[in-house]
């Protein structure tokens, strides 16, 4: 077990469609201070298309859950594709590995989130629509211990939100505060805009 840092980092699914997604994600990295990095990929437009099917259709609150659990392991292995350098990983031991042979990590979620998670939490995270991959990196985040969350995303919240209102807003899901609460602050990134311009919430 390693006692080095380790930050998680959300990629917001909207960034898929990123011309040079790589590139960008890379230059982003190449700024960070050292730390061991798991990235957790959100569902984008997969899970766009659950969500529609439950309004069509009427899916079952765990049934959708769980298809959008398979969307966000979908992406993640779409990612191994454009960062051959890193390595999929699948539990809390897979990802401390990794970072101890300081090799970005991709957390493909569905065996951490189907197995791992209930059995190291006190309060599993709920299946709902409620949780997204906000939550699920900042519960990875929580188990880690790790030295920050952040959030990588297509804009910023606005300025002086708190999780509440962030939740309120739709900018992250509506159990973030809860997930996130043990965090002094999370940092968010525009990662669409040169510069990659931050903000704050609390």
């Amino acid at each position: 077990m390693t006692d080095s840092p380790i930050r998680v980092v959300k990629l917001g699914g909207s960034l898929l469609d990123l011309p040079g997604l790589r590139e960008r994600l890379r230059s982003w990295l190449d700024l960070q201070t050292p730390a061991g990095t798991v990235l957790v990929v959100g569902g984008g437009s997969l899970a766009d298309a659950i969500r529609t099917a439950d309004r069509l259709h009427g899916l079952s609150a765990e049934a959708a859950h769980w298809l959008c659990i398979r969307a966000m392991s979908l992406n993640a292995h779409l990612m191994a594709e454009l960062l051959p350098d890193a390595v999929l990983v699948q539990d809390i031991r897979s990802i401390r590995r990794a970072c101890e042979q300081r090799r970005l990590a991709i957390l493909d979620p569905w065996p951490f989130i189907h197995d791992e998670e209930p059995r190291l939490s006190r309060s599993p995270l709920p299946c709902s629509w409620d949780v997204t991959s906000d939550s699920v990196a900042a519960r990875l985040a929580a188990l880690l211990s790790a030295c920050e969350l952040v959030l990588l995303k297509s804009a910023l919240p606005e300025t002086g939100m708190d999780l509440l209102a962030a939740a309120r807003a739709g900018y992250v899901d509506s159990y973030f505060r809860n997930a996130a609460a043990w965090l002094p602050a999370v940092r968010c990134f525009d990662l669409r805009t040169i510069g990659f311009p931050s903000a704050i919430l609390r």
